[in-house]
């Protein structure tokens, strides 16, 4: 299956499409309590939720229609696109296919981009002395997931490449969460620290889940004490407990996982593999050990999230308790053969050439390689007691595993309804649901 991005998928995906199409001419213990100066915080995910923010490109039509359907009796929704010929497009599509685009509303923002979640983190403080409960976004940094050191990786000692590759010193998008909290009238929360919305994990009681590895990339000139005292200034966060890493299938953008295979992600977005269901429930992850003897990534991804586990299985809550800690076992592995060329063509997510890769990486044009999809049941939505699930069974993950899942997160989520969604599209780019919509928490 091939996955087209038009010009406009996702604007920091479509940069760094174009700057590398121009190019082809440990672990750290648990952080201590704090308290924080603001009166905001950012709510759970689990919390009520006012509006759903979506964006859209046609590259991704068939999800987000399916997506606008499971979710329009439950929740307003949003639809943020970069253009007016983009919202006609979308309102077309959506009405041709039997929605009430009445029931929508559209906004245009030039710098929109379709990954919606990693533009803008909310929240909200509560009402005080005759004040109304109040919105706020937190305007984090954005280096388009990290493009500067990805590029500094490739290109060791040749600044004109590493330049040309990195993109605006000020991307558009770096002003985009600020234009949404002018869209939805809300305070801007400034922060220094540079991270996007899926590495945003937090209970909404004070604990927040980081991944290590992900933010010493995006925040490469500071200390990993320097990146947790910005991180507790963040609204309402008290305390940060560090993971390592997060899936091996969720690399840097374009990049070797182990031999043979390779795959296109964040980093290790915590929205991949670690999630709080409830304040003090956490679910992760959990590959499959007779498969890890059998797949390399699989391997490692057991290494990985056993290495999790065990840190969370010792934190303690806000309360000063354990977590609960779920094992959400994950879908089968999805991966297809690609053959690297120069004359791959970027913009297709299975187009890929040896230009992408270190040189260590000892790749050349005509090697045959394996893409792994960034598939994980963890990149759910959850609405207001809706909960909406990847669905991987055409994918090659039999039914009794997935029905598995289902069952454990009904048990861990009664009276939620859940329904399923295709997203291997999303998955192939390293994003999935939860990476496609962005929560607009309800007030009160």
């Amino acid at each position: 299956m091939q996955v087209r991005s038009s010009p406009n998928v996702c604007v920091s995906r479509r940069q760094l499409i174009a700057t590398i199409g121009g190019l082809l001419a440990a672990t750290k213990p648990a952080g201590t309590f704090a308290q924080s100066p603001s009166m905001f915080r950012i709510p759970g995910e689990f919390e009520p939720t006012a509006a759903l923010w979506m964006g859209y490109d046609q590259g991704h039509a068939e999800f987000t229609t399916a997506l606008v359907r499971l979710l329009i009796d439950h929740v307003p929704i949003r639809i943020l696109v970069s253009t007016q010929a983009k919202a006609n497009a979308a309102r077309q599509l959506l009405n041709e296919s039997g929605i009430d685009t009445q029931r929508l509303r559209f906004s245009v923002e030039s710098t929109a981009m379709f990954f919606l979640r990693d533009a803008a983190v909310f929240a909200h403080a509560p009402a005080s002395a005759g004040r109304p409960t109040t919105l706020g976004v937190v305007d984090f940094q954005w280096n388009q997931y990290g493009l500067p050191g990805w590029c500094a990786n490739r290109h060791r000692n040749e600044p004109t490449r590493i330049a040309q590759c990195s993109g605006p010193a000020r991307p558009p998008e770096q002003v985009l969460d600020q234009r949404i909290a002018r869209l939805t009238r809300a305070s801007v929360l400034r922060s220094s620290i540079t991270i996007e919305g899926g590495a945003v994990e937090v209970n909404g009681q004070g604990l927040m889940i980081a991944n290590r590895a992900l933010l010493m990339q995006r925040n490469s000139r500071l200390s990993i004490g320097e990146i947790e005292r910005q991180l507790l200034r963040l609204p309402g966060v008290t305390k940060v407990i560090w993971l390592p890493a997060g899936l091996a299938e969720d690399p840097h953008l374009r990049s070797v996982i182990t031999r043979g295979y390779v795959g296109w992600g964040t980093g290790g977005h915590t929205d991949e593999f670690v999630r709080f269901i409830a304040p003090s429930t956490v679910a992760l992850a959990w590959p499959d050990a007779k498969l890890a003897r059998e797949h390399p990534v699989v391997a490692l991804n057991l290494l990985r999230m056993q290495t999790n586990y065990d840190i969370l299985s010792q934190a303690r809550d806000h309360r000063g308790q354990s977590l609960r800690v779920i094992k959400l076992p994950m879908p089968r592995p999805i991966q297809r053969s690609i053959v690297l060329s120069e004359n791959a063509d970027p913009a297709w997510s299975d187009q890929w050439t040896a230009d992408f890769f270190h040189p260590r990486e000892n790749l050349k044009q005509g090697d045959e390689l394996i893409q792994m999809a960034v598939a994980s049941y963890l990149n759910f939505v959850i609405v207001n007691n809706h909960l909406i699930l990847p669905d991987y069974r055409s994918h090659g993950t039999p039914a009794w595993l997935q029905d598995q899942v289902i069952q454990l997160l009904s048990d861990a989520l009664p009276g939620y309804r859940i329904s399923l969604i295709d997203a291997i599209g999303l998955n192939w780019v390293g994003g999935g649901p939860h990476c496609a919509t962005l929560k607009e928490p309800r007030l009160g």
